[in-house]
């Protein structure tokens, strides 16, 4: 039997997401980032707090911004950048990193995945901007591709973050493939 908890927002957990930005002063700037989502197939949102100024303020100036899935290994860096403020603490050189095309979209080097987003919209809700992003180029760890080319996130093993419980999960292995209702019998 279920049970009504109130208004809580039951779509967790969300990968976790370091955002890079160059800041006006020209210092690169690292944010951790759960609020993210698909908004169709070609775009993707993140949701900044408006009390991450510097990096909100980058966003809006810049236009773009990189966007890096976090794995195990850089979880504890990861969780840096988003109990620190970027205002108060450079955290510049927190990732090593490079720039590619979109010249203030930084580019982690050892992220499984690194976005480099251009802002096409972004609304305002609360105290959040909602970027809608689309990404430009994606970089990938060559050990988490397929023979295919395509992103293996079993072997990316993004890890999650639940905001109710304020604790990091990891992904685990394919439990089964896309199309599977078509076994589904009434």
């Amino acid at each position: 039997m279920q049970k009504d908890i109130g208004s809580v927002m039951g779509l967790y957990p969300t990968p976790v997401t370091v955002v890079g930005v160059v800041l006006k002063d020209g210092r690169t700037n690292f944010l951790t980032i759960a609020h993210v989502g698909v908004v169709e197939h070609g775009h993707l949102l993140v949701s900044i707090d408006k009390a991450h100024e510097v990096s909100d303020a980058a966003i809006k100036e810049n236009g773009v911004l990189s966007v890096s899935l976090v794995d195990q290994k850089m979880l504890t860096a990861a969780d840096y950048c988003g109990i620190t403020k970027g205002a108060a603490t450079d955290k510049s050189g927190v990732f090593a990193h490079h720039f590619g095309e979109l010249e203030k979209a930084p580019i982690i080097d050892d992220a499984p995945v690194c976005m480099e987003c251009r802002v096409v919209d972004s609304i305002e809700v609360g105290n959040f901007t909602n970027y809608i992003l689309k990404p430009e180029h994606t970089f990938v760890q060559e050990e988490c591709l397929t023979e295919q080319g395509k992103i293996d996130y079993e072997k990316a093993s993004p890890v999650l973050f639940e905001f109710q419980s304020a604790q990091y999960l990891s992904t685990g292995s394919v439990i089964r493939y896309w199309q599977m209702g078509k076994e589904y019998k009434a």
